[in-house]
């Protein structure tokens, strides 16, 4: 029989599943084989606090694992796999969203009912940096837990997902003016500098009949990046302490289950809201998209420039929703966010279409080699999806889509290196300040009434910016008018008009903009040759922190505009040819 679990609990039950934070499938798929010849899971869900001890108490070898942990119990779950095998499992962490080094969990895997005697496989395991480890309760190590493979897709029953204490509320947010000094500084200490990224992340991994070495393998391939990097069974905090620690020139695949919305249990699933994260190493939680920043706001060098969604309808075509992370994490023209998109066509056994996971994998390979290759957008999402039911899809318009392509290769990016020369960043501010505060932040910004000052145009300067492919840094550039001193460091994600010049600034104290954090996406709108120079002219807007001004004001400002007061004196990076 086919069975499923709600994911959001009723009014009535609540209280005791929001002990145990919702998890699963509201009905999870067909029974064909998985990916490692599995039968497939056909439900999971919650196990409230009583349900848990109940089955402690039940099983002394598994209440020994239990008592063995040094970390509080936060949540518990059981899967039903389609040959009736079950799995329960819990976690012990010291909070919800705890870092995964410090995240075990224990499980209990059993056959079908009617095995005499039922021989039950019981463990421990923990979060690696990279994936898990997993060890049977004689303390050997398992390579395989083989109770049901899992699915591409889930479903979430609820019309009010933000509303809701069980479901993660995430997004791609960075900061929102004024910058905040301490998070930009920790977000721009974990970029890597200089170094171009692939990023696999999987929700599941090889000890669950899921491998996805093979999109790794064609991303290592394209010779594009400097690091090939995969996470399996991937939390939320991985994916939020990762995407703002990329570049723009850096691409993130994200393999899991796409999750979808049904506004009641009897409803077919039309909405995509997200990806599913996983919780206790087996179970799993829904990870979708609130109102997220646009790339200007995620700092410092603006995250990913691509990321796929490789799970079951990751993506249906609603750019407005502010649930959907596919919509919420696209940045028109800049960022193209790629989903897969599954019409309600032939139903599967449950009365719905669905994609394999194999498949997912098999397509998402296709594509990054499509675009190793230097195919654009477009044509990698078609070649990669020809000849399926289903088909690649992104909010992307279809007119970027046909330009946008991988970057070349950091050591390819100069046909000669460049030469010395000077980046200025011209700011257009429109400050408001108020007296001399203790501490020029927000809570000292709260004791004084702003005075509004005339906007002004300052010039961050910085002379022989050095280059690593497109990586440029430099330190000690002033300010004009003088008094702040700025260190520099950014990407240039192009050299053509319409490519993004990234960047994050750190001023001295003292001068019109001491103290200042600067982060920047320039648009370049125009290249000058003559002379053996060549000058990148560039516009956009850049997020400001507090700061303190020539008169020892605390100041903030509206986002500023990288032109002078003069519309067409365009910020500048002078290069010596």
């Amino acid at each position: 029989m086919f069975v499923t679990f709600d994911r959001l609990p009723s009014a009535q039950n609540r209280t005791v599943l929001l002990l145990a934070i919702t998890l699963g499938c509201l009905a999870c798929g067909s029974t064909k084989a998985g990916p490692a010849g599995l039968p497939t899971r056909t439900s999971q869900g919650a196990l409230s606090a009583t349900a848990w001890q109940a089955l402690l108490t039940a099983d002394p070898a598994l209440a020994a694992l239990a008592t063995a942990q040094t970390q509080p119990w936060q949540l518990a779950g059981e899967i039903v796999a389609a040959d009736g095998t079950t799995l329960d499992w819990a976690e012990f962490a010291p909070s919800q969203n705890a870092p995964r080094n410090q995240v075990t969990a224990i499980f209990r895997s059993c056959p079908k009912a009617g095995d005499t005697p039922p021989v039950c496989v019981r463990g421990t395991g923990a979060y690696t940096a990279t994936g898990v480890t997993l060890t049977d309760d004689a303390g050997k190590a398992l390579d395989t837990v083989p109770f049901g493979a899992p699915q591409a897709w889930e479903w979430e029953s609820s019309t009010n997902l933000a509303g809701d204490n069980s479901t993660l509320v995430a997004g791609l947010s960075g900061v929102s003016a004024p910058v905040d000094p301490i998070a930009a500084v920790a977000q721009f200490n974990a970029v890597v500098p200089q170094k171009r990224r692939f990023v696999l992340l999987s929700s599941y991994g090889k000890q669950v009949g899921v491998d996805a070495s093979a999109i790794a393998d064609a991303a290592q391939n394209s010779g594009r990046f400097d690091s090939v990097e995969t996470i399996e069974f991937v939390r939320q905090s991985d994916i939020e302490a990762l995407l703002p620690s990329l570049t723009a020139l850096d691409t993130v695949v994200w393999l899991g289950a796409g999750v979808q919305q049904k506004t009641s249990s009897a409803s077919p699933p039309t909405k995509a809201i997200g990806m599913n994260v996983t919780r206790g190493i087996f179970g799993d939680q829904a990870y979708y998209g609130a109102l997220a920043a646009p790339l200007l706001d995620t700092p410092p060098l603006g995250g990913p420039g691509l990321i796929v969604l490789a799970g079951q309808n990751t993506f249906l075509g609603d750019v407005s929703d502010k649930q959907s992370l596919a919509a919420v994490w696209y940045a028109p023209g800049s960022r193209p966010v790629v989903g897969f998109s599954l019409p309600l066509g032939t139903a599967g056994a449950d009365g719905y279409p669905h994609i394999a996971l194999g498949e997912i994998i098999g397509t998402t390979t296709a594509f990054i080699s499509a675009l190793g290759q230097g195919q654009t957008l477009d044509a990698a999402m078609a070649s990669a999806s020809a000849g399926h039911a289903f088909a690649l899809t992104s909010p992307m318009a279809t007119e970027n889509r046909k330009k946008w392509a991988w970057p070349v290769a950091n050591s390819a990016f100069w046909a000669k290196p460049p030469g010395d020369g000077a980046l200025t960043v011209l700011l257009t501010l429109t400050p408001s300040c108020v007296q001399p505060q203790a501490t020029c932040d927000a809570a000292g910004w709260t004791t004084g009434t702003a005075v509004k000052v005339t906007a002004g145009s300052i010039a961050i300067g910085c002379d022989n910016p050095a280059f690593v492919g497109p990586y440029f840094s430099c330190a000690g550039g002033a300010t004009q008018p003088p008094g702040t001193a700025f260190s520099i460091s950014g990407v240039l994600l192009g050299t053509a008009a319409n490519d993004h010049l990234l960047f994050f600034a750190q001023g001295t104290a003292g001068g019109p903009l001491g103290g200042a954090l600067v982060v920047g996406d320039g648009i370049v709108v125009g290249t000058d040759v003559g002379g053996g120079t060549t000058t990148y002219r560039f516009n956009g807007q850049a997020d400001l922190s507090f700061y303190t001004d020539a008169s020892g004001n605390c100041c903030r400002t509206e986002v500023a505009l990288l032109v002078g007061t003069d519309a067409s004196n365009f910020s500048s990076l002078q290069l010596h040819n």
